[in-house]
């Protein structure tokens, strides 16, 4: 049995700061990532993996490429790529992984450091335009699709306090990080300062399918395995 949560008791939880981007900007930020890393729908893995659908996408998880064994733990330990991590990450790879394994030794393959803010912002804007529906939901986490017609704010939040939001066009999809719980909660808004919207708490494993949107907890819904 699934049941609702009231939207506006998570709307304190939910709010973040707003983030300025540039995808137009980023495409030519990115330059500087393509000795490394490929993006698009024919995209290959070459030094580093390929970007296509990186947000919602649990860290070392793509398919026939090498991880460190840092990346590994960062994604065992529930890192799900958003935007705002994918930003904190560019900073200082090594540091990052360090930081969020609390491990000393701790080391990414990639060595290349994006120092400004403005560029991070704008490759993480050029990134999100290459978004599909592809991302799996993790074993010990959930994810939640716009399979709606109209671009939309989601968020995942798991009883831990963990949470990921974006705006996500149709067919974009986000996902939770690990939680020891066995369910979390996807919202939606109409947009990103958005008050009423719809909320949903899913089981860990599943990926929910947001069909129709409409206030006041009126959304349309569909679960499957995932």
């Amino acid at each position: 049995m699934k049941y609702l949560l009231p939207v506006t008791l998570l709307a304190s939880l939910l709010a973040g700061p707003a983030i300025s981007q540039s995808a137009t900007d980023g495409e030519k930020v990115f330059k500087k990532c393509k000795a490394c890393h490929r993006v698009g729908p024919d995209a290959k893995n070459s030094v580093g993996p390929i970007l296509t659908s990186v947000i919602g996408r649990a860290a070392g998880s793509v398919e026939g490429y090498k991880y460190s064994k840092s990346m590994t733990a960062a994604g065992e330990s529930g890192l799900v790529w958003s935007e705002e991590s994918i930003a904190e990450y560019l900073v200082d790879p090594t540091k990052y992984l360090r930081a969020l394994l609390d491990n000393p030794k701790a080391r990414a393959k990639m060595s290349f450091k994006l120092k400004s803010e403005g560029d991070r912002l704008d490759v993480v804007a050029y990134l999100a335009t290459f978004q599909t529906a592809a991302a799996k939901a993790p074993s010990d986490g959930f994810c939640v699709v716009n399979s709606s017609e109209h671009l939309l704010f989601f968020a995942t939040e798991t009883r831990e306090g963990e949470r990921n939001s974006s705006n996500l066009e149709p067919g974009e999809q986000l996902c939770s990080a690990a939680t020891t719980d066995t369910d979390g909660i996807v919202s939606v808004y109409e947009s990103e300062d958005g008050f009423e919207g719809c909320s949903r708490i899913i089981p860990v494993g599943i990926s929910e399918e947001m069909t129709e949107f409409a206030e006041f907890d009126r959304c349309g819904w569909s679960s499957h395995d995932s």
